[in-house]
């Protein structure tokens, strides 16, 4: 995905087309359960996990947050 402008309007298409996550600037549909997916990463540190959003929870930050990730 190339580097984009995220806002909540975009958020919302995104959650709209079935995304669920973004992770290291990709876009993820995660089939099946998120904390379960969200599992494989709890042994990775601060230095090895990627960034991760659920995209769910973007929608409750205020814009200027947004245009920092």
């Amino acid at each position: 995905m190339e580097k984009q402008q995220i806002t909540t309007k975009k958020i919302e298409e995104w959650i709209a087309e079935g995304y669920d996550i973004l992770q290291d600037g990709e876009l993820i549909k995660v089939e099946g359960d998120i904390p379960e997916f969200l599992k494989q990463f709890s042994e990775d540190t601060a230095d090895t996990a990627p960034k991760i959003y659920l995209l769910k929870e973007l929608l409750t930050w205020p814009e200027e947050e947004l245009k920092k990730i």
